[in-house]
């Protein structure tokens, strides 16, 4: 007679310790058969990571810094230029959540997965465009603070689990500014500019723009009377990159560029292996896979299709509304 065994299922919580757990971990070391540059090129671009297939921008760039770090034995600085707030229909918002620590993971792997070869180093570059985002969506000064706050927060949380080689920094765009008018008068100098190329015409936009104008607005009172509102958001839109300041950051050559979607300058990687979803615009989730579980970042329309129960969590040292609990899918 057979005895039968109850199979032991790993829960949520373990899943992410031992999530944790394995961010340092050495890789083995890998058998280099090109030049120095071509391996740290190729880990770059491998499709472990990059989801699209990259724009010749993006491979010019990526090659360019990547030979000079080469040559002079520097870190390598990769860069995601985003929102800076989670999205505000979610009740997680303000904070950070799931999808951000996540998105950590994911780009942690990445980056050692490079520094295997590169052996000064990499910087993964998180830059919050917070100081735009209040304006453009109507969110709040304290609403970014805390955002931004709680995703220093978990930074500081991984940093004794980061391999070596692999350095983390978060840097906002107010940051740069020492007065908010000063923002102001650059963005107004820049949607002048564009008017004037324009001759007065406000920017074209397509229905997936307008889709997501609508869902990233917190509309103010009346303002969606005015029938022309959306394109007045996409003009500012437009303009956040065409102010001086932002230039600096956006002009410095020695950093290679990322993004959840596609721009001919970037590698496009998601946030999680599996989600292309911008992170600050969704939340993180676990599917479960056999005896594991599947890192998910979900939009507003992704979540609003799923079904989920949500399953406690208590990991020491990672503090926040947020991490109490998490969305488990079947």
């Amino acid at each position: 007679m057979r005895t039968s065994h109850l199979q032991i299922v790993m829960t949520a919580q373990e899943y992410i310790q031992q999530r944790l757990e394995h961010l340092p971990l050495s890789l083995e070391p890998p058998k280099v058969n090109v030049s120095l540059e071509e391996a740290v090129y190729s880990r770059l671009m491998s499709k472990k990571f990059r989801k699209m297939k990259a724009g010749e921008p993006c491979v010019e760039i990526t090659k360019r810094v990547v030979a000079k770090a080469v040559k002079e034995q520097t870190p390598i600085m990769v860069t995601q230029c985003f929102g800076g707030n989670k999205l505000w229909r979610f009740d997680e918002a303000p904070e950070v959540d799931w999808a951000e620590l996540f998105s950590l993971f994911y780009f942690i792997d990445w980056m050692k997965y490079v520094a295997a070869v590169h052996k000064p180093g990499m910087i993964f570059d998180y830059f919050s465009q917070d100081i735009s985002a209040e304006r453009l969506n109507n969110l709040t000064k304290d609403e970014l603070d805390a955002y931004s706050q709680t995703f220093r927060d978990i930074i500081a949380f991984v940093e004794p689990y980061l391999p070596k080689g692999v350095t983390l920094q978060y840097r906002r765009h107010r940051g740069m500014f020492d007065n908010q008018l000063t923002y102001d008068e650059e963005l107004k100098l820049a949607m002048d500019g564009i008017l004037d190329d324009s001759n007065g015409r406000l920017p074209d936009m397509t229905e997936i723009q307008k889709i997501a104008t609508e869902l990233n607005v917190r509309l103010k009172p009346g303002q969606n009377e005015d029938p022309k509102w959306r394109e007045k958001v996409e003009l500012q839109h437009q303009a956040i990159f065409k102010t001086l300041t932002f230039k600096k950051y956006a002009d410095y050559p020695d950093m290679i560029w990322t993004c959840p979607t596609y721009f001919d300058d970037s590698i496009v990687t998601g946030s999680t292996k599996r989600s292309l979803a911008k992170f600050w615009a969704a939340v993180g989730a676990l599917q479960r896979d056999d005896n594991s579980y599947k890192e998910l970042v979900l939009t507003p329309k992704q979540l609003a299709k799923t079904t989920f129960k949500w399953e406690d969590v208590q990991i020491v040292g990672l503090k926040g509304k947020n991490f109490k609990r998490i969305r488990v899918i079947s």
